[in-house]
């Protein structure tokens, strides 16, 4: 391996960095334009809002929350029961052994239809995600080894042991 320093040895990664960057920037300025536009679309129907309503709050009012598609397969509420039923069953879980478990009782075969138990994985990993910012679960691990169990919890009887043996 040559000395990085010297411009002739990285000339291919250079120029490949190079017409990375020339990309990135285009989609920024087009995302911009794009950002402008809303900007004054915006403005002109504050304006009309205003001709309608002269005392309205412009600013007080909540933008729209971007709702996740709903699944034929799950009815409301039913992702965040499968959840605790699989964290109060076995302690922890992942969202695999949630999915697998899912299919199972729907009726579906996880081998045969890789693509609906990628999108159930999916799902339960968002909702999974959402109760851990809510302070619902608790999350362990990284990665594939990503776990998760619940956050309020009454401590077993190991746990204890291993408090008792630390203090």
């Amino acid at each position: 391996m040559g000395d990085p320093s010297k411009p002739s040895e990285h000339v291919v990664t250079v120029a490949a960095l190079l017409r990375k960057r020339a990309d990135i920037a285009f989609d920024i300025g087009k995302a911009e334009k794009a950002v402008e536009r809303l900007r004054t679309d915006l403005v002109h129907i504050d304006a009309v809002l205003r001709m309608f309503r002269p005392d309205v709050d412009l600013e007080a009012l909540p933008a729209r929350l971007r709702r996740p598609v709903k699944c034929a397969c799950f009815k409301r509420g039913e992702l965040t029961q499968r959840i605790y039923d699989a964290v109060r069953d076995g302690g922890e879980t992942d969202s695999r052994e949630i999915a697998d478990r899912a299919m199972r009782d729907k009726g579906l075969d996880q081998e045969s239809d890789p693509k609906t138990r990628q999108d159930f994985m999916r799902r339960i990993g968002l909702q999974l995600t959402e109760m851990y910012r809510n302070g619902e679960l608790l999350r362990l691990g990284k990665g594939r080894h990503l776990r998760w169990r619940l956050a309020a919890r009454e401590p077993d009887l190991t746990e204890i042991q291993s408090l008792r043996s630390i203090l």
